[in-house]
């Protein structure tokens, strides 16, 4: 029961609900939402200075398939009628709001990405004095809760890694999946024109790489 619940929280590639690789129907899955919304809101944010092509392909290679699903060569013919009629007024419209400069006002590169960095930065920052402060009696000597077994500092992970173990650590101290934080992370990074890759570069002398104890 444990492991299949444990096999639920994690975002995989569908090998089942897939037009391509899987990713919108892996996400739809995470999410418990119909994989045809899915797929129209990336459709959408290709529009939006094309994120959605350089995410999709990230997801391809980040988000592993789902081990537990076996492949459906032979996939039953679905009425999709309705999603395709959806994606060409969602298209169209699009279309539309751009030759009337609408879209312009809610192009993601416009956002103050500094500004949401410096908050970031300045949240884990929080996060870090109230670990250091907190009585030694409420924590064990690994750093974490002795009753609920919370971690209460970050550390980059050692088995959950594509690089440092940044995005892997951040999903261990906040309980989501890491997949979802190196997407999230890819689309920052790409909206603020590279100030992602030196905050991840901060974070490696920041957070200790977790003790050998901890993955034990």
């Amino acid at each position: 029961m444990d492991e299949e619940l444990k096999q639920s929280s994690r975002l995989y590639r569908s090998k089942r609900d897939r037009f391509i690789a899987g990713v919108c129907g892996g996400i739809a899955d995470y999410f418990h939402i119909d994989s045809n919304l899915v797929r129209i809101l990336f459709v959408i944010s290709i529009f939006f200075g094309g994120l959605g092509i350089v995410l999709y392909l990230a997801a391809m290679l980040i988000v592993p398939e789902n081990p537990s699903e076996e492949a459906q060569p032979h996939q039953q013919v679905r009425n999709n009628t309705l999603f395709w009629g959806i994606l060409l007024i969602v298209i169209g419209a699009i279309l539309l709001l751009k030759q009337l400069h609408i879209l312009d006002y809610f192009y993601i590169r416009n956002l103050p990405w500094s500004t949401i960095w410096a908050f970031f930065l300045i949240a884990v920052g929080i996060i870090l004095l109230i670990s250091h402060r907190r009585p030694q009696s409420e924590e064990g000597e690994s750093g974490e809760e002795t009753s609920g077994g919370y971690q209460m500092n970050i550390f980059r992970s050692r088995t959950d890694r594509k690089i440092a173990g940044v995005c892997g650590g951040l999903a261990q101290y906040f309980n989501i999946d890491s997949s979802l934080i190196r997407l999230g992370w890819i689309l920052a990074t790409l909206a603020s024109a590279g100030l992602g890759i030196l905050i991840y570069i901060l974070f490696i002398f920041i957070f200790p790489e977790e003790s050998t104890e901890q993955t034990a």
